[in-house]
């Protein structure tokens, strides 16, 4: 597996969590009903993207490829290694901020980013 394919499978993995991020954005602001709310709707999708994109990229580089590497080195890349990191990481962020809301919502983007990757690596 070359790194070039790597590359694919994580872009594949934060675009396509994405999509989740723009609903989940829609349901704490709520569904604009005038031209205000329209555009209001627009800038505040474009920061939670903006926010999203950059948690991603960092986790990433900080976790996902580490996490990857070892899960590689350690095992044969089984879905419930990615699974488990993924739950440890919502506990962590749990412990971390006390706040059930803020651990679930990042911990299931970076579940299904995982799970995502995890298929496109080794597809």
């Amino acid at each position: 597996m070359n790194l070039g394919h790597w590359d694919k499978a994580i872009i594949k993995s934060i675009f396509y969590t994405a999509f989740l991020v723009l609903l989940y954005a829609a349901y704490e602001i709520g569904i604009p009903s005038n031209l205000d709310s329209i555009a209001g709707f627009g800038m505040l999708s474009l920061i939670f993207l903006g926010a999203y994109l950059l948690i991603s990229i960092v986790g990433w580089l900080f976790i996902g490829f580490p996490v990857h590497w070892l899960i590689c080195k350690y095992s044969n890349g089984n879905y419930l290694f990615y699974i488990f990191v993924a739950l440890t990481f919502t506990l962590a962020l749990y412990y971390w901020f006390s706040v059930l809301e803020i651990a679930i919502v990042y911990g299931s983007f970076a579940l299904v980013q995982a799970l995502i990757f995890r298929y496109y690596a080794y597809k």
